[in-house]
C-alpha cells in the first residue's frame, strides 16, 4: 500500500534530524551521503549510507535515511521498515524514529501494531498533540467513538479549547447512534463561549438556520461578523436566512458581500445567481439589486470566463445587448484558448443579427479552432445573410469534407445548403440537398417543413408537401411555424375550414408573434367570408416589421 503521509512525515523530520545529528561527530562519508540526499541524488546517497552503516553499524541516523529512501519504492517497503526498527534499537528514545514506524504500520493496514506505539508515544510526549489526532483517526477506523472523544479531552486539557477540537467533537458526537443533533449543537454553543471564532459561530448559525430558528442563526452570524467583518460564510448564511424570510433588501445586501469575495469559487457564485435569475419577474422587481450583483461579480472576477458568460447572458436577457456583446467580446479575447468563450460570443452576435461582425469574428475563431464545423456553419449563416452566397456555399462544402461520416452534421449541412440555394433562387439544387438530408433522416422536421413550404410557394407537388408537413405537426403539434406551413398548404388545396382550425391552434402557441402567420390566417378567414375578423389580423400583421 502507498504511504504518502509516512513519506511526508519523514521528509518533515529531516531538518530536525540534521540539527540533532550535527551535534555529534559524523564521518566524512555520512556528510557526503547527506549532501547527495539533500540534492535529490538519492541513488548515490543510498550507496554511501549503506557503506556508512557497514563501517559504522551504530550510526542510527544513517539507518533512518536508508529507510527514508527505501520507502519511496513499493518493492522496498519491507526493507524500509527493517531499517527503521534498527534505528530504534540504536536510539530507543528518538521520537521521530518511533513515530514514523507507527505511521508505517498505519499505512500498511496494521493498526494493531500502530495503536500501542502511538499510545505509548502520547504517554512519553504528551505535548505533541498531532499524535492524538493520529490516534483519533485510528479509533474512528475501528468505530471506537468513545476512545476518540476521550482523546479529544486530553487535547483540550493540554492546549485548551480550540476550534478544530470543537468541530471534531461535534462530528464525532453526531456519528453516535440515536444522537439528538440539537443537544450536540447546544454543546458546541457552550464550547464556543470559551473558544469564540468566526467559523464556530457560522457553523452554529448554519445549523440553527437549517432548523428554521432564524433569530438564533442570525445572532450567531452577527457574532461571527463582529469578530471578522468580511467573513464570507457568515454573510452567505445571513443571505440564506433573509431569503427564507423574504426580506429581500437584507438578502441582497448580504449576498453582495459574498459576490465581492474573490476567494469564493466563481462556479459556486454563478450557479446561485443563475438560479436567482431564472425567474424573470423576480429579476424585474429587483433590477437594481441584480445590476449591483453583476458589478460585484465583475469586480471580483474580471477575467473569469464563467462569470463573464453569466453577466453577458444577464445583460442580453434584460434588454442590454450592446453591453452583453462587449463583455462577451472581451471574454473571447481574454480566453483565446477557450472554444466555449468563442461560441458564446458568436451566438450572441447571431441572435443580434450582427452579420458582418459575426462573419469577421467567426473567421478569427476558425483560425484558432480549424476543426470545428460549428464555427464554419455560423460564418456561412452570416455570409448568406450578407448575400455572399458563393463564400457561404464554400463553408458548407468544407463542412461536408470535414465530417464525411457524421450523419448529424451531414443532414444539418445539406439542410442549410438547401436553404442557401433557395435564397439564391435555385430551387432545383435546393430540393436536391433537401432530398440528401431526408435520405439520412426521413423524419428531420426542419427539412420537411422548409421543403414543404417552398413547394407550396411554387404551387408544386402540394400533396407531397402536405404529407411532409403533416409529419412535422405530428411530431411537434404545438410548433407554430410547422402549423402555419401545414395550414397554408391546406388553404392552397381548398381545405380552408381545416386550415382555420390549425391556425387557431397556432395562435395559442406563438402564432400571434409572427407577421407571416397572421397574414396567412387573415387570408384564410377572408376566403371563408369572415372579413371583419380577417381585418383584425391584417391590422396586427401590418403593425409588425417584416422580421417578426
Amino acid at each position: 500500500m502507498e504511504s504518502p503521509r509516512f513519506l511526508r512525515k519523514i521528509v518533515c523530520a529531516i531538518a530536525l534530524l540534521c540539527v540533532t545529528i550535527g551535534l555529534h561527530a559524523q564521518s566524512a562519508k555520512y556528510i557526503e551521503a547527506l549532501k547527495y540526499y539533500q540534492n535529490g541524488e538519492v541513488a548515490e546517497a543510498l550507496r554511501l549510507f549503506r557503506e556508512e552503516v557497514q563501517e559504522n553499524p551504530a550510526n542510527d541516523a544513517a539507518c533512518y535515511y536508508i529507510a527514508a529512501i527505501c520507502s519511496n519504492d513499493p518493492d522496498q517497503r519491507a526493507e524500509a521498515e527493517t531499517w527503521l526498527k534498527r534505528a530504534i534499537e540504536l536510539d530507543p528514545d528518538n521520537f521521530w524514529y518511533r513515530y514514523n514506524l507507527a505511521l508505517c504500520y498505519l499505512h500498511t493496514d496494521r493498526p494493531e501494531l500502530a495503536v500501542p506505539m502511538l499510545e505509548q508515544l502520547t504517554a512519553d510526549f504528551p505535548k505533541k498533540t498531532d499524535l492524538y489526532f493520529d490516534l483519533i483517526n485510528v479509533y474512528l477506523t475501528d468505530n471506537d467513538i468513545e476512545k476518540a472523544l476521550t482523546t479529544l479531552d486530553k487535547i483540550d486539557a493540554i492546549r485548551g479549547k480550540s476550534e478544530i477540537v470543537g468541530l471534531t467533537r461535534t462530528e464525532l458526537l453526531l456519528k453516535k447512534p440515536d444522537t439528538n443533533p440539537d443537544s450536540v449543537y447546544w454543546m458546541l454553543g457552550d464550547y464556543y463561549q470559551e473558544c469564540r471564532t468566526p467559523r464556530l459561530a457560522s457553523v452554529l448559525g448554519d445549523y440553527f438556520a437549517s432548523t428554521y430558528r432564524d433569530s438564533v442563526a442570525l445572532r450567531y452570524y452577527d457574532e461571527a461578523l463582529e469578530m471578522e467583518p468580511e467573513y464570507t460564510p457568515a454573510w452567505f448564511g445571513k443571505a440564506g436566512v433573509y431569503q427564507m424570510l423574504r426580506q429581500y433588501g437584507n438578502f441582497f445586501s448580504s449576498l453582495s458581500h459574498v459576490m465581492r469575495d474573490p476567494y469564493v469559487q466563481p462556479e459556486i457564485k454563478a450557479a446561485q445567481v443563475e438560479q436567482l435569475t431564472s425567474n424573470p419577474q423576480f429579476v424585474r422587481t429587483f433590477s437594481e439589486e441584480f445590476d449591483q450583483i453583476m458589478l460585484d461579480l465583475r469586480t471580483a472576477h474580471p477575467t473569469d470566463s464563467t462569470i463573464n458568460a453569466l453577466i453577458g447572458g444577464f445583460w442580453y436577457r434584460t434588454g442590454r445587448p450592446e453591453l452583453a456583446v462587449e463583455i462577451m467580446r472581451q471574454n473571447m479575447e481574454q480566453h483565446p484558448e477557450s472554444f466555449d468563450a468563442a461560441m458564446q460570443f458568436l451566438f450572441l452576435l447571431y441572435y443580434q443579427q450582427y452579420w458582418p461582425t459575426l462573419a469577421d469574428n467567426a473567421t478569427v475563431a476558425i483560425q484558432r479552432f480549424p476543426d470545428s464545423p460549428d464555427l464554419l456553419q455560423l460564418r456561412a449563416i452570416a455570409l448568406s445573410q450578407m448575400k455572399e452566397y458563393q463564400e457561404a456555399q464554400q463553408d458548407y462544402e468544407a463542412i461536408l469534407r470535414m465530417r464525411p461520416k457524421d450523419t448529424t452534421v451531414l443532414k444539418v449541412t445539406y439542410s442549410s445548403l438547401g436553404d442557401l440555394y433557395h435564397q439564391m433562387g435555385d430551387s432545383k439544387n435546393a430540393y436536391k440537398n433537401y432530398e440528401k438530408a431526408l435520405k439520412i433522416d426521413p423524419d428531420y422536421n426542419p427539412v420537411l417543413n422548409n421543403y414543404a413550404y417552398y413547394l407550396s410557394l411554387e404551387g408544386k407537388n402540394l400533396k407531397k408537401a402536405k404529407e411532409m408537413s403533416r409529419k412535422t405537426i405530428t411530431a411537434e403539434p404545438d410548433n407554430p411555424t410547422y402549423l402555419d406551413t401545414y395550414a397554408w398548404i391546406l388553404h392552397l388545396l381548398g381545405q380552408d375550414i381545416e386550415a382555420k382550425a390549425i391556425f387557431k391552434h397556432a395562435m395559442l402557441y406563438g402564432g400571434k408573434d409572427s407577421k407571416t402567420i397572421l397574414e396567412h390566417y387573415a387570408i384564410v378567414l377572408e376566403t371563408l367570408g369572415e372579413k371583419d375578423l380577417a381585418n383584425i389580423y391584417y391590422k396586427q400583421a401590418a403593425a409588425m416589421s417584416d422580421d417578426e
